[in-house]
């Protein structure tokens, strides 16, 4: 069984890697092909353990992990998509479609799916039904992924499944194009506050400013001034690039967490950041936390 690092994580590790190469013309291209065309390189190139960067940690599969199948029921392959998204019909086999345990401790028979378009990682999804949009997609053929994933984001690659779309829009969206600000964008926690006690499900209410958030332009290619934000666990650093502890990903103001999967009395951090449409943090890094307890 073949373990995928998430295309995420390629992005970055690509990044270090060419910067790993700078000033040196005789160096050969190893770029990982898996670099997805959405994401936008850092402002500031990584200057440190660019080598490691360029080769992250291969997580361990949790047990059965060969046995999380997915299988996309709808759109049929090479089905002709006139409406400016496209909406996927999925089964999951071998375990569980959650979302409360992303980010925490792997668990036999848990997970949840990543969706790709054109292999650039979409979102990460815990429901049958998900919708992809089209905004700044090009009209023509493009090919969707889903792949199944564990709570830590590693992928089972020998059960990605795909489908081939052909885009030809009959009202065209009009696209989303560059947008600047005077001032550096910034994100704040609300809600919860710094020692508040949260249990069960509650919400983590952010700030952003000079930032655009949209949710159209999750995975696809960079326009300046947009993106969103991922919410992680107390850290944003380790294995996958840190990708290991997050909880998921948001394009509005407000993300659903859970404490589930966490040992009530412990404290734990919340970390937003702030990312481009490829899912790279922006640098330098753009982020806020806050402790809380679990009941």
């Amino acid at each position: 069984m073949k373990v995928r690092i998430p295309h995420l994580v390629l992005a970055v590790a690509g990044v270090a890697l060419i910067a790993a190469a700078c000033g040196d013309s005789d160096t050969e291209d190893d770029t990982p092909t898996a670099l997805p065309a959405a994401t936008q390189a850092p402002t500031t190139a990584p200057t440190t353990a660019a080598a490691s960067a360029a080769t992250p940690e291969m997580m361990p599969m949790q047990p059965g992990a060969e046995n999380m199948k997915l299988a996309i029921i709808a759109p049929a392959d090479g089905a002709i998509i006139t409406a400016n998204e496209v909406t996927l019909d999925v089964t999951a086999t071998g375990f569980e479609l959650t979302c409360d345990e992303a980010g925490k401790p792997v668990k036999e028979g848990n997970g949840h799916y990543h969706t790709e378009i054109d292999r650039s990682l979409i979102d990460m999804v815990c429901t049958p039904q998900t919708t992809i949009s089209l905004q700044n997609v090009k009209p023509g053929k493009h090919t969707l992924t889903i792949v199944p994933a564990q709570n830590d984001h590693a992928e089972v690659h020998d059960n990605a499944v795909s489908v081939t779309i052909d885009y030809q829009p009959t009202n065209p969206l009009a696209e989303i194009a560059d947008a600047t600000s005077a001032a550096a964008p910034t994100i704040k926690i609300i809600s919860p506050k710094a020692g508040d006690t949260v249990s069960g499900n509650f919400d983590i209410v952010v700030e952003v400013q000079n930032f655009n958030l949209s949710c159209d332009l999750f995975g696809k290619p960079a326009v300046a001034g947009y993106g969103h934000w991922h919410l992680n666990f107390d850290s944003t650093t380790g294995p996958m690039m840190g990708m290991g502890t997050m909880a998921g990903m948001s394009c509005t103001t407000v993300f659903h967490a859970s404490t589930a999967g966490f040992e009530p009395g412990s404290t734990h951090t919340l970390i937003p950041l702030l990312t481009d449409n490829g899912h790279a943090p922006l640098a330098p890094e753009v982020s806020d936390k806050v402790e809380v307890k679990i009941q």
